[in-house]
């Protein structure tokens, strides 16, 4: 169904409405609608703010014959944001735990069990399991940390939501396979952090490069990052050093790197 903007009411009229509300068909000429007020409405992309976080609006520009649909949001008041922020990040923890536990097929109380067992008496297939698991509260209790500290709701916004997109990246093409090649985002999705807030680290040899913003060179390292079997690669937030993603960078001699996307701190390939 085609709805319709009156920005003189700020109505919105769906189309089984129009005649009634306004007179005029919705098989009218749109630029006669358009010069008696009454504009098409395109259609909104999806909300991208955490309703946690942000009260949000949508919003009508008015381009020619139609009404741009979009979002515009006001943070919410901080104490309820860390409120909020905090019960994310557990729910998020608590779905990453349930994974671990249905791919190893050991529920909880069985890991409850054995992690009360002497490290040097507990068996290693459960050992292997429980610093799986220890990671992820250990990641929790630093972003826990972090949004009880956050001064804006922007900085829980990125804890909670990390950056979406994709990065064009490979490494080998003139420094040889342990140099990165000029990379670059190919999109980069966050209504509270900006390509430019962010950096590439190397954990392998503590080697950071930083955001450039001149595509394709949005990265590219003057010196070898890597070292022989380990091409690993964070996309970090430069300020705090968080983790956005990681991933292997594929070896690409030619310089045809690879598309690589990135979800709220998973990697799709």
């Amino acid at each position: 169904m085609i709805n319709f903007y009156l920005p003189a009411s700020g109505q919105v009229i769906p189309s089984s409405q129009l005649r009634i509300k306004t007179g005029f068909e919705p098989t009218d000429d749109p630029g006669l609608l358009a010069s008696n007020g009454i504009y098409i409405i395109t259609e909104a992309p999806a909300d991208p703010y955490d309703p946690g976080l942000f009260t949000s609006t949508i919003i009508y520009t008015i381009v020619g014959i139609d009404a741009i649909a979009s979002w515009t949001a006001t943070p919410k008041p901080l104490p309820v944001a860390i409120a909020n922020g905090s019960q994310e990040v557990k729910t998020q923890a608590a779905a990453e735990i349930s994974v671990i536990e249905s791919v190893t097929g050991l529920p909880n109380d069985i890991l409850t069990v054995v992690s009360g067992q002497e490290l040097i008496d507990r068996p290693v297939r459960f050992q292997t399991v429980l610093e799986s698991l220890a990671i992820v509260t250990d990641g929790l209790n630093s972003n826990l940390l972090a949004i009880e500290s956050a001064t804006t709701v922007d900085e829980i916004n990125n804890i909670v939501n990390k950056p979406t997109g994709v990065i064009n990246i490979g490494r080998g093409q003139f420094g040889g396979p342990y140099d990165l090649n000029a990379s670059n985002y190919v999109s980069f999705n966050s209504v509270s952090m900006t390509q430019s807030e962010t950096e590439l680290y190397a954990p392998i040899t503590s080697s950071t490069v930083p955001y450039q913003g001149v595509p394709p060179d949005d990265f590219n390292s003057s010196g070898p990052i890597f070292v022989v079997g380990d091409y690993l690669i964070q996309i970090r937030e430069t300020a705090t050093s968080m983790v956005i993603a990681e991933f292997e960078v594929p070896l690409s001699l030619d310089g045809s790197n690879a598309d690589i996307a990135f979800d709220n701190g998973s990697i799709i390939v």
